[in-house]
């Protein structure tokens, strides 16, 4: 997918600064998406998420009024995810505790003076960013020749592997397994189709389960798992503090369905069981073709369904991962 090198995310308040920003941006030479760009007629909210995904960094602009709204935090935890965060604090603020350990670039003060110290270095952290994502980006022509997947890519022979979110991790020691959503359409067939886009690389995943952070994991952990055909296409681990499935952020497991509701439901820990608790979803949530009413437990081996998408509770063991 190809995009721009730099989508902003700001509070409708601070527009003015985008604004400047985005024209600082494109004097250094950087091709910028913001929503001032929208044309009449397309759906907001599908082409910032299509725009996010593309663009090679995501500048959040921290703000007291940005750091209220949940756009922009959904915006900052979808790039964190993705490895292509660079915020500015651009007035005093308290972030979400969640981007208090990611270093922000501070510009509360500052001018607009591009030849000024902290945004030269505010710009070659951008460049950094955006050059680690097109070296990810980039296929292997060994790899593309022989017709395997390039070095780097999130499939394996034991399945694809959740993603590792390290600045809740850091903030809490808590934070396994979130996933960087389960991101497809409907193919042609009976089966969702689904894109790797957004997966980890297999690099980064052997770091996080080589880590501390996954020991309490390291005999089993319980997952979510997405069959297509009669391979696991996807697996979601749950982790302490449970994940919200959805049509878009900030649900932790995103499935782009039409029947399923922005925030459809919670899974979480409940012993040798999960809890499923339902969100006022407008088509309901079914354990084993039964609709939960409320909330209901989901036993090993029985089968969830959101929208058109069956995801069956598995328990597995860190060495299958």
């Amino acid at each position: 997918m190809s995009g721009r090198d730099i989508f902003i995310s700001y509070s409708r308040e601070d527009r003015p600064a985008a604004r400047h920003f985005a024209k600082c941006f494109a004097d250094e030479g950087f091709s910028v998406w913001w929503d001032a760009t929208l044309q009449a007629g397309e759906t907001f909210d599908e082409v910032i998420e299509r725009e996010l995904k593309a663009a090679k960094a995501v500048v959040v602009l921290w703000s007291p009024r940005s750091v209220q709204s949940r756009w922009v935090r959904a915006e900052a935890t979808l790039a964190d995810r993705s490895g292509k965060l660079v915020p500015a604090i651009i007035e005093k603020c308290d972030r979400p505790i969640i981007f208090e350990l990611t270093h922000a670039a501070d510009l509360a003060d500052w001018n607009g003076d591009t030849s000024d110290s902290r945004w030269q270095a505010f710009a070659e952290d951008l460049r950094a960013v955006m050059q680690k994502h097109s070296a990810k980006a980039a296929p292997s022509p060994v790899a593309a020749s022989a017709g395997r997947p390039p070095a780097g890519s999130a499939r394996s022979s034991a399945g694809a592997i959740n993603g590792f979110d390290r600045s809740r991790a850091a903030a809490s020691r808590a934070g396994y397994g979130q996933d960087r959503g389960f991101v497809g359409r409907r193919g042609p067939s009976s089966a969702p189709a689904y894109d790797e886009s957004n997966e980890i690389d297999t690099d980064d995943a052997t770091q996080f389960y080589r880590s501390a952070d996954f020991d309490a994991f390291k005999d089993e952990f319980h997952c979510l798992e997405l069959t297509v055909g009669d391979k696991v296409a996807k697996r979601f681990i749950i982790n302490p503090l449970g994940v919200k499935i959805g049509r878009t952020a900030p649900a932790d497991i995103i499935i782009p369905d039409p029947r399923v509701s922005r925030l459809h439901c919670k899974v979480e820990l409940a012993g040798d069981q999960l809890r499923v608790h339902d969100l006022n979803s407008t088509n309901g949530t079914y354990v084993d073709s039964k609709r939960v009413q409320d909330e209901a437990l989901l036993d090993i081996g029985s089968v969830l369904q959101v929208g058109n998408v069956s995801l069956k509770h598995e328990v597995r063991s860190g060495a299958k991962a």
